[in-house]
């Protein structure tokens, strides 16, 4: 097969130096009372999160995901114990959930992952909408779990506005849960009210 990005010839999705090319730079986003971990550049990585809609896109969010996770755990000083919830991690007609890929990977760093915990109620996409319409269409987010008293770090690709979040976090905090902050891979840092 040929990279993604530069097209040698490689066994994976992506050739090792354009892999090692793809650099960590970590940033931290505040929503109101929510801490947002975010591992990539949009810039750089955003063609590989889309191919999310495609049947590789797996394999790519495996090669992101295990990434960022060996970053994380070079600079933590002690394991996270707690429960990961990946956002809306249905299987989907690809035939994967890209935020349990993520989730999977951070296992090894002391988060217990719950899989298929908090679903969405409206399966809409919000990939290039604005935020009237995100506000206008939310996600209706139920658990399918019981999960008060327990504390839980959330797990999501991409953070653009911060509704998605915000709204998992509500959910969350309505039915006795401490959120204790979210990981995703990028922060596109786009404002969408514009």
């Amino acid at each position: 097969m040929r990279c993604l990005t530069c097209g040698r010839f490689t066994l994976q999705i992506l050739c090792k130096p354009c892999f090692n090319r793809i650099s960590i730079q970590p940033s931290a986003r505040e929503l109101e009372n929510l801490k947002v971990y975010s591992f990539y550049d949009f810039q750089e990585i955003q063609f590989l999160l889309h191919a999310k809609y495609q049947i590789i896109g797996s394999k790519i969010y495996h090669l992101l995901a295990k990434k960022a996770c060996i970053f994380l755990k070079q600079t933590l000083k002690s394991p996270l114990q707690a429960y990961g919830i990946g956002i809306d991690d249905k299987i989907s007609q690809k035939g994967y959930a890209h935020n349990a890929i993520f989730l999977k990977h951070f296992k090894s760093l002391g988060i217990t992952p719950l899989y298929h915990t908090l679903l969405a109620k409206n399966p809409i996409s919000y990939a290039g909408k604005d935020l009237k319409f995100r506000q206008n269409n939310p996600r209706n987010f139920y658990l399918t779990k019981n999960l008060a008293n327990k504390e839980v770090i959330l797990f999501d690709d991409l953070i653009t506005t911060g509704l998605t979040l915000k709204e998992a976090q509500k959910c969350l905090i309505e039915n006795g849960v401490k959120v204790l902050m979210a990981f995703v891979l990028s922060d596109a840092k786009i404002n969408l009210s514009k």
